[in-house]
């Protein structure tokens, strides 16, 4: 039961998915960062379902790209992309560490943070287009690619929330990631190896590609996060979920375009 009503609550926190009746306690609260990558594992199967649906009608590929992207926005109510626009206008701030983290609980956006969310949408689209135009000539699954990472994008994102300094004692992350042992840590690898291992059956060298472009992130990301934070907070994880879902897409995008100019 205390397992169930940590799922519901995850599901509460971090989707607009429709839970029964539910108001979580702090304590269903605790570690309910567990669960992240099963809403992205939802958000997989409604991309790949409305593509699959899409293939029967005759959509322009631009169409597909910008219904497929809306996709993880309808189910989280865009919950990363706040967190994301919050670290932007902190960075481009240039103030102190404790003036950047108080701008992180700010409500108001800043110019900058809707210029930087313009960018990441452009990339996004931009990758999505190069892989959807390619899969449909060459025949190849790409989209089940995509799909995956955003799976793979919550569960890093899960674990670099658990593994990597805070920067304050207290806070909503601090909360999702209380009462997080070891365990938490193994399942979320079990989650990430699954999802990777059967994105591989696809596509191993492009599922390379997709890992390849997390660690690469996950190391800027730590970088980023201390020197302007001190540490991770719960908007640095959306910051994260976010800048790595939108690399991944667009670099499996260039690699894929590379792949076919040399075959």
């Amino acid at each position: 039961m205390k397992t169930i009503r940590k799922l519901l609550a995850a599901f509460s926190l971090y989707s607009k998915i429709p839970v029964p009746r539910f108001s979580p306690t702090k304590e269903d609260m605790e570690g309910c960062v567990v669960f992240l990558p099963l809403i992205g594992a939802i958000i997989a199967v409604l991309m790949f379902a409305l593509m699959r649906l899409l293939s029967y009608f005759p959509v322009l590929i631009p169409a597909k790209a910008s219904l497929a992207l809306l996709v993880p926005l309808v189910v989280t109510g865009g919950f990363h992309l706040d967190g994301f626009m919050d670290v932007c206008d902190a960075i481009s701030s240039y103030k102190s560490k404790e003036e950047k983290l108080a701008i992180l609980k700010d409500p108001h956006i800043g110019s900058f943070a809707v210029i930087r969310l313009v960018i990441a949408g452009l990339f996004a689209f931009a990758g999505l287009l190069l892989i959807l135009n390619i899969e449909t000539k060459k025949g190849t699954p790409l989209f089940v690619l995509v799909c995956g990472i955003f799976i793979v994008s919550r569960a890093m994102g899960a674990i670099t929330s658990l593994v990597m300094k805070k920067a304050k004692e207290d806070g909503m992350l601090v909360n999702e990631t209380t009462d997080s042992g070891s365990g938490s840590i193994i399942a979320l690898f079990v989650m990430l190896t699954a999802t990777l291992s059967f994105m591989a059956y696809i596509d191993a060298m492009n599922t390379a590609v997709i890992m390849l472009s997390f660690l690469i992130y996950t190391f800027i990301y730590k970088r980023i996060v201390t020197k302007n934070f001190g540490g991770v907070t719960g908007d640095t994880a959306g910051y994260y979920i976010t800048v790595s879902t939108v690399f991944a897409i667009f670099t499996l995008g260039v690699a894929v375009l590379a792949e076919n100019w040399f075959t």
